[in-house]
């Protein structure tokens, strides 16, 4: 599924995507389940915020592995 690329992605549909990939990071530890969402959604934000000059952007399937990576996997965040 690599290389795949999402047109105009449905907000919640991105924001389960990517809570589902940081909580893939975490191997699926429930107590991060809140925090991975809230997570998400600020990516989310974000990657508006950097696409907002481009009309018809795309976001790549492969974005979101990489933004779940981004967050850290320390057991002391809740």
């Amino acid at each position: 599924m690599s290389g795949v690329i999402v047109k105009n992605p449905n907000r919640e549909q991105w924001i389960c995507d990517a809570a589902y990939y940081k909580s893939v990071s975490r191997n699926f530890d429930p107590h991060y389940q809140l925090s991975d969402w809230l997570a998400a959604e600020q990516d989310y934000l974000t990657m508006l915020q950097c696409n907002a000059p481009q009309k018809n952007s795309t976001v790549k399937k492969m974005g979101l592995r990489h933004l779940a990576k981004s967050l850290p996997a320390t057991s002391g965040q809740k």
